[in-house]
């Protein structure tokens, strides 16, 4: 089910719509990169977003734009046709569930992190710039 971040002030969506794993991904990725990560969360409950995480989730953006995936396994033995992966093998190899594999290849997608860590930003500069709260909310297709 894709999910986006909606202004609730404005009734509007702030970001693209993305699969949920994607959005994990982002905060996966921000776990890793940053010291202090605790400052970037997604909204999934409404929320207005402070200073301190504005500037938090600044500087994840720049962490992206410099970051080299790091991949662990040989990934290509997990493709059953063109973009297609057993994410069920991958999970089993890796000794984790499903989700957690998926969330594992999407962290790899440099593109696709720099895409939602800018939306992200965006949403979040929105939120406290103008006092108004955002949510992570399923949706549009």
């Amino acid at each position: 089910m894709p999910h986006y971040v909606r202004c609730v002030e404005e009734e509007t969506w702030l970001t693209e719509s993305r699969p949920i794993t994607t959005w994990r991904a982002l905060e996966q990725l921000a776990k890793q990169l940053l010291t202090n990560n605790s400052l970037v969360r997604l909204p999934v409950k409404m929320k207005v977003y402070s200073r301190d995480e504005v500037k938090a989730w600044t500087d994840f953006f720049f962490k992206v734009r410099d970051y080299k995936p790091a991949v662990k396994l040989d990934l290509s033995k997990f493709y059953v046709g063109p973009g297609v992966m057993d994410f069920e093998r991958l999970a089993a190899e890796m000794g984790v569930g499903s989700g957690e594999a998926a969330v594992y290849v999407k962290t790899l997608d440099k593109p696709l992190m720099m895409a939602a860590a800018e939306e992200m930003l965006q949403a979040v500069m929105h939120s406290h710039k103008f006092t108004h709260y955002v949510e992570l909310v399923k949706g549009r297709v």
